[in-house]
């Protein structure tokens, strides 16, 4: 991942989840989609020699590795990922923070196996997949699930990201507020009004819980519950919110972006094939009512 701005936005992103919000990326549909990655990893496990060391690659919140050890107690492994800031993890679960896959800190052979959880993709791949085959041994197996353009995270994110505008850019939600906040914050009834129909239209447009919804009602509580404060932590906190949804349409673009890097599988594979490494085995993940999200390919 190259762009500083898709690296704050996954930052971002993972502080969140540390903090305890819902995961915006699958928001409902998360447990369906987890159950469909774990089906899918189950195949990639037969391949591990047994106690065998693993590196998780862009590793998150850990999760490939949790579902990995419970398939494989007798294997160990450890995670790496940009984000500085992670959330929780289960417990015996390593991630180390603050390192790119582009530059691995492990010595040659390091490892018998290596992954990668909607990771790999998002990289300078032929640099990343040079790393991964520096620091696994000769042979050894390699994991990668990635996204699909026409799978249903992306196509849930998308829909997110049209909420979104629509409460930005067609409604100018930030702008008004921030530009019209009269000196005495404790009077701005007229701008609770406007959140309160901006709250109404975008649950009839979107639905409740959207972000049309979400972020509108995080407002009018914010502007409701400022007036007890100061003007200046009034005006934080809504800048605060304006740059959580600019760090959301960042990481939606990063995610259309892998994706498409994704689909372009003759050169998202490309330095692995030129290292002489076969495809295995290549299964096209969906959750059970059948909706796909992603392809495995192991080599």
């Amino acid at each position: 991942m190259n762009d500083n701005r898709e690296t704050d936005a996954w930052k971002a992103f993972w502080q969140r989840q540390q903090q305890g919000s819902s995961p915006a990326v699958v928001s409902a549909e998360w447990s369906a989609i987890t159950t469909a990655q774990f089906s899918a990893w189950t195949k990639f496990a037969e391949f591990l020699p047994e106690s065998s060391r693993l590196l998780d690659v862009a590793s998150g919140n850990g999760k490939l590795i949790e579902m990995l050890q419970s398939m494989r107690g007798d294997i160990s492994a450890t995670g790496i990922d940009i984000a500085t800031q992670l959330p929780p993890r289960a417990p015996g679960v390593e991630v180390i923070g603050g390192i790119e896959m582009e530059n691995l800190p492990f010595d040659d052979n390091s490892y018998h196996a290596a992954a990668s959880q909607f990771g790999f993709e998002y990289g300078e791949t032929s640099k990343v997949a040079n790393e991964i085959l520096r620091v696994v041994t000769d042979g050894g197996p390699i994991g990668l699930m990635v996204h699909r353009g026409d799978g249903a995270i992306l196509a849930h994110n998308l829909r997110r990201k049209e909420q979104i505008e629509w409460v930005r850019d067609e409604n100018g939600l930030f702008g008004h507020l921030l530009d019209a906040l009269p000196d005495d914050h404790t009077n701005v009834s007229e701008q609770v009004t406007f959140t309160e129909k901006l709250v109404q239209e975008g649950a009839r447009l979107f639905g409740p819980g959207s972000a049309a919804w979400e972020i509108p009602e995080a407002v009018r509580r914010t502007l409701l519950l400022g007036k007890s404060g100061s003007r200046e932590k009034l005006i934080s906190t809504l800048q605060l919110i304006d740059s959580q949804t600019q760090n959301e349409l960042a990481r939606i673009a990063s995610l259309a972006g892998a994706c498409a890097r994704a689909d372009d599988r003759e050169a998202l594979l490309e330095g692995f094939i030129a290292a002489g490494r076969e495809i295995r085995e290549q299964t096209e993940v969906t959750t059970p009512d059948g909706k796909v999200i992603a392809d495995l390919i192991i080599f």
